[in-house]
């Protein structure tokens, strides 16, 4: 049997978890023998069975715990990837804007003593109900195709805890509005709490815009360390002098390679050093 290994990026992924679970998912998938994800890079490694696993079978793993596997991306250029990682940003940005914004006003149209301090409209349930409706299902749609997938297959994560907790805070709020009376005959006063699932909606969506800017940042510096890497190497064979392309590959193991001035290092490979240049470095 011969194994391949392949890499593709994985989105969605937020936490230690979201990796537990898309590793345990495509380690059970049949003719997969090792499966490792990486949340900083965002990519999937899995060795598997060309003949029992295709494309389809990992893509719909992957898609069935509610992330999104990019196995059939085309290869982009360096402005294209910083292009798609700028509108991801900008879209973050944007919900995150109004999120805080619409929480902010209904947090104060609500929030004891500081209410008292408020227009009037801003402490009508009703417009409360209608400033929080687009952070719940437009700012947070995220969270809910992340879930729905994962509940049907009975695993969860951060976005199950998010959804569960701001919708029912929400659902709670919308039936105090529309129905106070069924909420009063229980022996409840009807107060809605809005202002707590757009606040944590805000506030988490804030947290990504944050960690996504990390990323982009981290992986550029990445790219940056990556290119300084040697694509060329003078190796001794046979007494002579040759340029060999590629100098860390295993073939090149066995030669040795000699240093020139302002020449790059090749760390972990046997190198004719200068007598001035110590063989630490």
């Amino acid at each position: 049997m011969t194994e391949i290994k392949k890499t593709f990026s994985i989105k969605g992924m937020h936490c230690a978890s979201c990796v537990r679970i898309l590793e345990r998912t495509l380690k059970k998938v049949d003719g997969v023998t090792e499966a490792t994800v990486n949340l900083a890079t965002e990519k999937a490694t899995v060795t598997f069975d060309p003949q029992k696993v295709t494309d389809t079978h990992l893509s719909s793993a992957v898609a069935n715990v509610g992330y999104t596997a990019m196995l059939a991306e085309e290869a982009k250029t360096e402005d294209e990837e910083k292009r798609e990682k700028q509108r991801t940003l900008n879209d973050l940005r944007n919900k995150v804007i109004v999120s805080l914004i619409l929480g902010g006003l209904i947090l104060w149209g609500s929030f004891p003593g500081l209410m008292n301090t408020a227009p009037a409209i801003l402490q009508n349930f009703w417009v409360q109900l209608l400033l929080a409706t687009p952070v719940q299902f437009w700012a947070g749609l995220i969270f809910y195709r992340a879930t729905i997938p994962a509940l049907k297959h009975r695993t969860a994560n951060m976005d199950t805890l998010v959804v569960i907790g701001t919708t029912v805070a929400y659902g709670y709020s919308a039936l105090a509005t529309i129905f106070p009376v069924v909420i009063k005959s229980v022996g409840i006063n009807p107060m809605p709490y809005f202002d707590t699932s757009a606040i944590i909606i805000g506030l988490i969506l804030l947290g990504r815009y944050f960690e996504a800017r990390a990323k982009a940042g981290t992986s550029e510096a990445i790219k940056k360390l990556i290119g300084l890497q040697a694509k060329t190497a003078r190796v001794v064979r046979n007494g002579k002098e040759i340029w060999v392309r590629k100098p860390c590959s295993r073939k090149s193991l066995n030669s040795s390679k000699r240093l020139r001035a302002a020449k790059r290092l090749f760390n972990g490979l046997p190198i004719s050093f200068p007598p001035t240049l110590s063989p630490s470095f």
